[in-house]
């Protein structure tokens, strides 16, 4: 460190300055279209203002933010391209494939039947061709809204590009179904489980559960433009008790929380 500037002095430059090099750490991640925090960003900064910090000479004549600049915007941008080559590298296959198992996985304890061979039963058909088609129809859209939770949780901007769509079906969701589907697939609840907690048949349940996936499956997969299912008589008594009319949902409030 130049013997010009004291610990104290360049300690003081750190606190006057931290926001100021995150302000440039969080425009480098917009030109990526990164997180600046999970993506290394800010650490990398802050690093390169304490760098500066301490090597800072006032005697010639140049102001810190000149001086530290470049170095810190060039640490940011090195972080932002570390981080990049590493979603679009090797690691982008193997993370597919891990969240593909868990998704498998999670899918087993939202549809128990699977263990048995059975495919989802749904009590509106009466099986054959059609039953097998919303059976399978269940099941993928199913999966999707588990690699959407997976995706929001993960907060990786570039991987959540691709579950934006159905987060954003999920959140027009009347808030009794998006508490359903956050009971079913944020918590881990069994349908029966959730039937036992809000004191209602689980057969009330069941349905309610394929009817919000019909809903998705057609808005998402089949593009239509159709309003959000209403609440089924079963589960009517659960207003005001479970949820309040009007409240916002559980998934656009964790939507909300996720793109502050």
């Amino acid at each position: 460190m130049s013997d010009t500037i004291s610990r104290e002095a360049s300690d003081e430059l750190i606190l006057e300055f931290k926001s100021w090099s995150e302000s440039i750490a969080k425009s480098v991640a917009r030109s990526w279209n990164l997180d600046w925090k999970l993506d290394g960003m800010d650490g990398a900064a802050y690093e390169a203002l304490i760098f500066c910090a301490r090597r800072f000479d006032p005697a010639r004549g140049v102001p810190f933010k000149g001086y530290a600049r470049k170095r810190i915007h060039e640490s940011a941008t090195e972080a932002a391209r570390r981080s990049r080559g590493w979603r679009r590298g090797a690691g982008t296959q193997k993370r597919t494939e891990r969240l593909a198992r868990e998704v498998s996985a999670e899918l087993f304890d939202v549809f128990p039947e699977l263990r048995s061979g059975f495919l989802p039963y749904d009590t509106s058909v009466d099986g054959g061709t059609q039953g097998q088609r919303i059976a399978i129809q269940q099941l993928l859209i199913g999966a999707s809204v588990i690699a959407t939770k997976k995706g929001v949780e993960a907060a990786l901007p570039d991987e959540a590009v691709d579950f934006k769509r159905m987060a954003s079906k999920l959140t027009i969701l009347h808030p009794l179904h998006q508490l359903l589907i956050y009971k079913v697939y944020w918590e881990g609840a069994s349908l029966r489980g959730l039937a036992g907690e809000w004191n209602t048949d689980e057969l009330n349940v069941i349905r309610e559960h394929t009817v919000i996936l019909k809903f998705l499956y057609k808005i998402v997969e089949e593009n239509q433009d159709t309003p959000p299912p209403k609440i089924r008589p079963g589960l009517r008594d659960l207003l005001g008790n479970v949820v309040i009319e009007g409240e916002v949902g559980k998934i656009e409030q964790i939507i909300q929380e996720r793109t502050k």
